[in-house]
């Protein structure tokens, strides 16, 4: 049976440049499992987890600027982010609300000092003992901050809650999905698609690592919002482009994929999977036009604040370039067959 061939848009072509090339911290650690993970199975999954996914390439695509210290911080909140990922992506939504429950526990105690509400502790021969899991996420949460300033404490935690919440209502997602009648709509998959993507935490972990100290005013301007949902968008639509290939085979059919949901959303016009890319190519080419737009009309302060303003706007286009770069060469998507498909852009399936 021959293969279905599926044009994708060339979505570099279309984005600003990067400010730099990708990290030169990523070589180090890429070898390196991470250290303090608890017990065997933490290992495990963290081996698991993220071997694929390849975290540390992925963050020296993303955070191409940035120290030794600043790059482990990054790669670490990005293991911790794969690993719930990986226990929920097929979890029902108690289990879903477990381990979420359990990740934001770990992250408030380690960097707020925050007693965790819910433990989960197990026997271990006879023995009470915190869960693995409980170790794992506590041992991340720890080198994440290891460069998170005090000012930033708060916006990050907050982020970082609307990401496990965003993970639960996934799980809700897709047990209304099993009713033929309750499908999701674009805006209700994007409403919840950007706390899970994790950009929003991950910007504020790279505003602290490069000591862009913005006021909270400055950070609620228009234009600012405008970039970071615009990045955020970004960064979804490419990934949906990149894995649903992948989650076609390995998530159930690709429920929660904005090209399945373009195709299931009336609103869309009842597209066909090259309709549903080509219509995410052109949500990708809006997003663009409105970061370049709120980007030329950041507010002008003084010189030093309209710096660290335009490098914020720097880490947002290396965020959203990086992405894309990644996903093209990991194996974890293995978008393309052959040299010849990546080429000419070409998805088979």
């Amino acid at each position: 049976m021959s293969n279905c061939f599926y044009q994708l848009p060339d979505l570099l072509a279309i984005c600003p440049s990067k400010s730099v090339p990708p990290n030169i911290h990523a070589k180090a650690p890429e070898i390196q499992r991470h250290k303090n993970c608890g017990r065997r199975c933490s290992i495990s999954w963290n081996l698991i987890a993220c071997k694929n996914a390849k975290a540390t390439i992925a963050v020296s695509f993303f955070f191409p600027n940035g120290d030794a210290k600043a790059f482990k911080a990054a790669v670490a909140y990005g293991k911790a982010g794969i690993i719930l990922e990986k226990l929920t992506d097929a979890a029902t939504v108690v289990d879903a609300r477990k381990w979420a429950t359990l990740y934001i526990n770990a992250f408030d105690h380690v960097i707020q000092g925050t007693k965790a509400q819910h433990p989960f502790v197990r026997l271990i021969n006879g023995i009470k003992a915190m869960h693995p899991f409980v170790l794992l996420i506590r041992s991340l949460a720890a080198s994440a901050n290891e460069c998170l300033e005090d000012l930033y404490r708060k916006e990050f935690l907050d982020a970082n809650s609307a990401l496990a919440q965003g993970i639960v209502q996934e799980a809700v997602d897709r047990q209304a999905a099993q009713d033929a009648n309750a499908k999701l709509t674009v805006d209700v998959y994007l409403a919840t698609r950007r706390n899970t993507i994790g950009v929003k935490a991950a910007l504020v972990l790279v505003r602290s690592a490069r000591g862009l100290n913005i006021c909270s005013r400055l950070l609620d301007d228009p234009s600012v919002r405008g970039m970071e949902e615009a990045t955020t968008d970004l960064v979804i639509i490419a990934n949906d482009i990149y894995s649903y290939k992948k989650e076609l085979v390995d998530d159930n059919g690709a429920q929660h994929n904005l090209l399945t949901v373009l195709m299931q959303d009336p609103k869309w016009g009842h597209l066909d999977l090259q309709g549903a890319i080509d219509c995410a190519g052109q949500l990708f080419e809006s997003a663009i036009a409105r970061f370049k737009e709120c980007r030329a009309n950041l507010p002008s302060i003084d010189e030093e604040t309209n710096m660290m303003l335009a490098t914020y706007a720097d880490t947002m286009v290396d965020t959203f370039v990086g992405n894309i770069e990644w996903s093209l060469i990991c194996k974890r998507y293995s978008v393309f067959e052959n040299e010849e498909s990546r080429q000419k852009g070409l998805l088979s399936l």
